[in-house]
Parts: structure tokens; C-alpha cells; sequence
């Protein structure tokens, strides 16, 4: 059997569209049961994103393993007493509408806290339950874009959105959702005392930026880290076969290393030899350089860095990482090649040389579920 920390915690999950989607996919990941509640009729709008593959939508695909799926229209007041069921034997409900959104159709969370003080309830929604943003509807970009986490790049004339392939305040959002979920059922276990979250994916993705939030807080001055430049030891060169590559001989051990390899030690006096140095502003190193990493391709570079103990690595998109060696040692994936693939969560139980989330069932038909979740839960 896999190794399931979250074995026997029962979690309600709420949610539409990607953030609750993921929170729901790493407790599974870990253990726990997760019933998915859906729109009668409807289901979660995460089916019916775009693009599609042979008539399936990738995301629902790749973020609904491992959870089993029931309908119920909670305007319904019928089904509102059957969540509300549900409720007094979960440990945890997981949410993200807008504040308030509950309340006013009837399903008020806070009651439910009230009525069982150690219900773990999780509200990851945009921009939290509180502040002048709390009512504003988004999508993962428009956190991304109100918290300095988008790149926006002239075409055609005009500024667009640059290329992304997800929204960082989601992925942030949901980490740190799974988090705080994990640590209040612990608490609840221990203690009796659950927790209301409030997880906002915005807070998540500002948090991150925390050391020029700190600067700029403490000096009064704006710190920008798009202002700031690379120094030639921590940037990108293009090697001989035009692909780019990172170096990143930051410690004098690593320059002096690849100096001596390349065969070129007359460039060691450029490393000041502290312990942790950019190169800021030198461009003759620069470009002595970018002189030497054109004469070896990206493929070739990659061998040498790592057998030389140097960091350094070929810029890669994501069709060469799946063809990495690497990629297939980690078992990232289950599931034969042509199939859906049960993408496993990046926590390795290495006492167990197994990855979270090994073993958990494809994503779920709509309200495939819901009678046997029903006489599981709540009894005949």
C-alpha cells in the first residue's frame, strides 16, 4: 500500500477551476478522501477548459486524480441539508467563491465552525476575505498581473501577455492552502480546534517577492528586480549550436573549476573570490564568455557541467525536459505512454522509494459518485 499520511481525513471540496483543483489533487496526493461536490447537471467549469485533447480538456485531466465526484445543486435546499450532513463528518471543506458567496445562498461556513469547532474550513480565493480587492472576481493571471508575476512583451506593435504556462498565484495559493490545511487537521486532532483559512492566492504570490518588499520598506526607496542586472557569472550565453545556456559560477570554487577545465585560467582574477559574486558590470568577462561557450553545444555543455561539479545547465522547454533521463530516473509520471498520465506530486517518500500520489484513481465521470459517497458517509 502506499504510504498515505492524510489516511481516513474526509475533505469536501467546493471548488471551481484550478485553485481548489489543486489543493484537492495534493491531499489526495497524501491520503486523504476527497469528494468533489459539483454543479447538478453542470459540474466544475475545470471540464471545460481549453485545449482540448481528443475531446478531453488537459487540465481536467491532469488535476482531477484521486477524487471521487458527487452532484448537488447547493441553491437546492434539499441538497443544502445533504451538504450540511456531509459537513458534521468531514474534517475538512475546501471553498472558493468570492466572500460572502455562501452566506447569502444559505450555507453559512462560520455556522458550520460553530456547530463543530473542530471543522478545518479553507477559503483560497484571489484576492482573501477581507480588503478593498476581496469582491473582485479573477482568474489566475489577474493575480499574477495586480502582484508582479506577469512578463508582458511588445508584438506587433502593442504590449502583450509574454507566454506562460500557468498562474504562479495559483500554484502559490494552493501550496500554501495545502499547507495550512495540513497543519490545522493536526491541530484539530490534537487540540479539538479546527481552523477557518484564509488563503488568498494574491498574498501567496506577493509574499514571495518578500526580499524587495523588505528593501524597499526599510529604505523608503522603490526595489525593482526587473531593474536589476545579471553579472556575467550568473547569466545566459548562447552555446555553439545557437541553444542558450545558464551558468552559474557564483563561489569561487565552481569559477576557478571551470576556469581550469575550459582552459582558460588567465580568467580566474575576474572572481573577487567572496563567497558569493555576480561579476556586476564586467563585460570584458562577459564577453570572453560568451566566446567560450560557443564552442560547445547546449547537449555537450550540460555533460561537461555536471561532470565537472560546476552549475550550469541548458535552457530547456518543457517537450526536452520530458526526454530528459532525469525526467523518467525521478518517476514523475504513471501510467503507460499513449495514456493519461497521473502526473505524481513533486514529495518523494524516500523511505519508501515511492512518489505522493502513486495509485490514485483517474479523474472522476460526473457525479459518478455521489450514491455510494452518500451511503458511505451518512448511511443508508
Amino acid at each position: 500500500m502506499p504510504y498515505s499520511p492524510l489516511a481516513g481525513v474526509r475533505v469536501l471540496d467546493l471548488g471551481i477551476l484550478i485553485p481548489s483543483a489543486l489543493v484537492g489533487h495534493r491531499l489526495a496526493a497524501l491520503g486523504a478522501e476527497v469528494v468533489k461536490i459539483e454543479q447538478r447537471g453542470r459540474g466544475d467549469r475545470v471540464r471545460m477548459i481549453p485545449p482540448f485533447t481528443e475531446g478531453e480538456s488537459q487540465q481536467f485531466r491532469s488535476h482531477l486524480w484521486g477524487r471521487r465526484s458527487i452532484e448537488l445543486d447547493l441553491r437546492d435546499a434539499d441538497d443544502q441539508d445533504t451538504f450540511r450532513r456531509l459537513a458534521e463528518v468531514a474534517d475538512v471543506v475546501v471553498e472558493n467563491q468570492l466572500a460572502g458567496t455562501w452566506a447569502r445562498l444559505g450555507l453559512d461556513l462560520g455556522e458550520l465552525r460553530a456547530q463543530r469547532p473542530e471543522l478545518v474550513v479553507c477559503s483560497l480565493t484571489g484576492f482573501g476575505q477581507t480588503g478593498p480587492l476581496a469582491a473582485l472576481p479573477s482568474h489566475g493571471l489577474n493575480m499574477d498581473a495586480l502582484a508582479d508575476g506577469l512578463s508582458v512583451q511588445w508584438r506587433d506593435g502593442q504590449q502583450r501577455l509574454a507566454p506562460t504556462h500557468t498562474s504562479w498565484g495559483n500554484e502559490l495559493g494552493s501550496l500554501h492552502a495545502s499547507l495550512a490545511i495540513v497543519s490545522a487537521v493536526l491541530a484539530a486532532k490534537m487540540t479539538g480546534e479546527g481552523a477557518w483559512i484564509d488563503v488568498s492566492c494574491w498574498d501567496a504570490l506577493v509574499e514571495s517577492h518578500r526580499a524587495e518588499i523588505a528593501t524597499q520598506w526599510r529604505t523608503g526607496e522603490p526595489c525593482n528586480a526587473h531593474e536589476r542586472p545579471m553579472g556575467p557569472l550568473y547569466d545566459i550565453y548562447r552555446a555553439g549550436d545557437g541553444r542558450p545556456v545558464l551558468f552559474g559560477a557564483l563561489e569561487p570554487k565552481f569559477f576557478e573549476r571551470f576556469c581550469a577545465e575550459v582552459g582558460r585560467p588567465d580568467l580566474v582574477f575576474h572572481h573577487g573570490g567572496g563567497e558569493i559574486e555576480f561579476g556586476f558590470g564586467n563585460e570584458t568577462l562577459r564577453r570572453e564568455l560568451e566566446g567560450v561557450f560557443a564552442q560547445a553545444t547546449a547537449e555537450e555543455w550540460q555533460r561537461r557541467f555536471t561532470e565537472w561539479d560546476v552549475p550550469g545547465s541548458p535552457v530547456l522547454q518543457l517537450p526536452d525536459v520530458i526526454r530528459l533521463e532525469h525526467f523518467s530516473a525521478r518517476g514523475m509520471l504513471e501510467g503507460a505512454e499513449g495514456t493519461w498520465p497521473n502526473v505524481l506530486l513533486p514529495i518523494r517518500w524516500h523511505h519508501a522509494d515511492e512518489r505522493a500520489g502513486t495509485g490514485l484513481t483517474p479523474p472522476p465521470d460526473l457525479g459518478a459518485d455521489t450514491d455510494d459517497v452518500l451511503r458511505e458517509w451518512l448511511g443508508p
